[in-house]
């Protein structure tokens, strides 16, 4: 690839980069004393909302359909998890709700969990094994609303929980910060 050619892809890849308004920037202070040490201080918080929808979304990564990761979420992340790091701080049983009542009350309890500053939740929406179709229409829902529904860009992960037959899943939240 000869330069001229590099330099035009590099232009249309970065045509819609802007620069950031003065109060977003961080700056840096530099210790004196020990010039090892930097200390990086934003004036504002970050702010999830500002992310992009593609990179902040969980979304399957491997065969599992019923494992649900964002970018850089780890398997020993995942294995955590799985053994109660951090401990789930808020449960929902959604058995014998519609659709509707259970994925209102999954955004209203997100939503709860966030304001709280929960990482960890349990979701039971059974296995669907008394579903008309025979298929798990709950738990299709859940995990449907959890990779693409309106609070999608706080969930990290969602994997089965332990011991529950794939009934329930462990869903990471994501810390937000305070403004």
């Amino acid at each position: 690839m000869d330069s001229d050619n590099s330099q035009a892809l590099f232009s249309d890849a970065m045509g819609k980069v802007k620069p950031l308004e003065k109060s977003n920037k961080a700056h840096i202070e530099r210790n004196k004393k020990d010039r090892s040490k930097t200390i990086i201080r934003t004036k504002q918080p970050f702010d999830i909302s500002t992310m992009p929808l593609t990179s902040r979304r969980a979304k399957t990564t491997n065969n599992d359909p019923w494992v649900l990761t964002a970018n850089g979420i780890s398997r020993d992340t995942l294995k955590q998890l799985a053994a109660g790091r951090p401990a789930v701080g808020l449960g929902f049983d959604l058995h014998g709700m519609t659709r509707e009542q259970a994925l209102s009350l999954l955004q209203q309890g997100v939503e709860e969990a966030l304001q709280e500053g929960t990482r960890a939740l349990s979701i039971v929406h059974g296995r669907g094994l008394h579903s008309e179709a025979g298929k798990p229409i709950l738990k299709q829902a859940v995990y449907h609303w959890l990779s693409d529904g309106p609070l999608a860009h706080i969930i990290l992960a969602v994997i089965p929980q332990p011991n529950s037959g794939g009934g329930a899943c462990i869903v990471l939240l994501r810390r937000l910060h305070k403004q």
